[in-house]
């Protein structure tokens, strides 16, 4: 899978260090993905949700600390990260 919008997990980790580490396993681990639904999403992480209404996955990192928002297209092997936020950021946003 290849991967862009990396700024926007550099830019998070510089206020919330302690996010680095499983930001940077998650990254690791979507880096040699090639996932070609979201089944096979949910094998790799288990709690990853899709917000049909938007057309991002969800996904809970750091033990449900953090939440990275994402679309991913399949056929391409492309993950787009539109955002991180704390798991009480991303309560208070619509997905």
């Amino acid at each position: 899978m290849t991967v862009y919008g990396e700024a926007a997990i550099t830019k998070f980790t510089k206020r919330y260090a302690t996010a680095r580490k499983p930001l940077a396993r998650f990254l690791a681990m979507a880096r040699i993905a090639t996932w070609g639904s979201l089944v096979e999403v949910k094998r790799s992480f288990p709690s990853v949700d899709y917000a049909p209404a938007t057309g991002v996955l969800i996904f809970d990192i750091g033990g449900n600390k953090y939440r990275l928002i994402a679309n991913v297209d399949f056929d391409e092997q492309i993950m787009v990260i539109k955002s991180v936020m704390t798991h009480e950021g991303y309560s208070r946003e619509n997905f």
